[in-house]
């Protein structure tokens, strides 16, 4: 899908055909769980307001964020799905949950000390979500110490236990020590469900599960990174159907000629082998295009790849464009996209940053317009 033309200098283009497209995919691969859409970090860098509105008219079950800013700015905007908050909140945070209806995770007393006074002055009983740690060494309580927390929850007139979750390490990389974190879940539900708690909706897999095909604990899985056509590093061949939204773009706001020998940009670390023509674009470290890319990295202009030179810098970065004729000031600039049969993907981006996908994406800046196609 392709905007008209834009009248930014430098733009994101997120493709909501292609996020529809790739969360019918993910429920074919995870046979029918529930979807908890995650739009945390801007939807990953694409625009959480405007995904989240996708997701929710497209039928995901849930939506996931990382924060309570994060959830709370999505109901000001409409968006009346529950939303699961990713990381335990504290006692400033706690009456926030309350007013918007928010489901936070639990993992210790002093989480459910500040949810049940919340809920108590605001009238209203908070669900939330019991999270285990299994191994992953984050976020969690200890397995041997599940069971009381999830009785605890379950006896309480302020809380309900809405749902029993994990988070996996190490998804298609290393089946044996997933194998054992889904074993530790496994032995914590069947405790809890012994003494008599109902542990909510179970889920375990996030995106690299889904790929990596694990089906165990499917009442619900939770994609992020898959849902904008992304996939981890290991899973490059995998879900081929999965369709990039994200395209980054820019305008030339000047065009020139230098000759052969002549240095360009901050600290001069570029000098030009022969007569060429440079285009300056006005993106940089400020949109979140940092300076690692002197002197490394490409965009695509006519379908063909140019290469960044010189420094970038806050708000610009220079490409030689000496070998591609016919270049105007009409014409667009891909930092991440397709153009004429050729593409620039986030994991080539990554690649030249020696970091990962996911990094790309949200480091992407707020001063670059979103542009939402394909929305209903």
């Amino acid at each position: 899908m392709t905007a008209a033309r834009s009248p930014h200098r430098a733009w994101i283009e997120v493709d909501h055909e292609a996020i529809r497209a790739n969360l019918r995919t993910i429920r074919d691969a995870a046979h029918g769980a529930q979807v908890i859409g995650v739009v945390k970090a801007n939807a990953y860098g694409h625009g959480a307001v405007a995904v989240a509105r996708t997701l929710a008219a497209a039928g995901v079950e849930r939506l996931a964020t990382a924060t309570v800013g994060e959830a709370v700015e999505l109901r000001e905007a409409g968006v009346a799905v529950p939303i699961v908050v990713l990381w335990a909140v504290g006692e400033l945070e706690a009456d926030a949950v309350a007013a918007s209806a928010l489901e936070p995770i639990v993992d210790a007393e002093r989480s459910l000390d500040a949810l049940e006074r919340a809920a108590e002055r605001a009238g209203v009983r908070i669900g939330v979500h019991l999270k285990v740690d299994t191994g992953l060494g984050r976020q969690g309580v200890e397995p041997e110490a599940a069971v009381a927390l999830a009785t605890r929850v379950a006896r309480s007139r302020h809380l309900r236990l809405v749902g029993t979750m994990s988070h996996l390490a190490v998804p298609g990389e290393d089946e044996a020590y997933t194998e054992v974190q889904a074993l530790r879940l496994s032995r914590v539900l069947d405790a809890m469900r012994s003494a008599g708690v109902d542990p909510g909706v179970v889920h375990l897999n996030a995106s690299g599960g889904v790929l990596a095909g694990h089906i165990a604990f499917a009442d619900a899985v939770r994609p992020g990174l898959a849902l904008y056509g992304l996939r981890p590093p290991w899973a490059v061949e995998r879900a081929p159907t999965l369709v990039p939204a994200l395209s980054l773009k820019a305008h030339a706001l000047r065009i020139f000629d230098l000759p052969a020998d002549a240095a360009i940009g901050y600290g001069l670390r570029y000098r030009t082998p022969r007569d060429t023509r440079i285009a300056t674009l006005a993106i940089g470290y400020g949109d979140g295009w940092p300076r690692v890319h002197a002197n490394n990295g490409f965009v695509l202009v006519h379908g063909v790849p140019a290469p960044i030179v010189g420094a970038v810098s806050m708000d610009g970065l220079t490409v030689d464009i000496g070998e591609i004729d016919g270049v105007t000031y009409g014409d667009e600039f891909v930092l991440i996209g397709e153009q004429d049969g050729a593409r620039i993907t986030a994991d080539d981006v990554a690649a030249e940053r020696r970091t990962i996908n996911y990094e790309v994406t949200t480091a992407l800046r707020e001063r670059l317009p979103r542009l939402h196609l394909g929305v209903d």
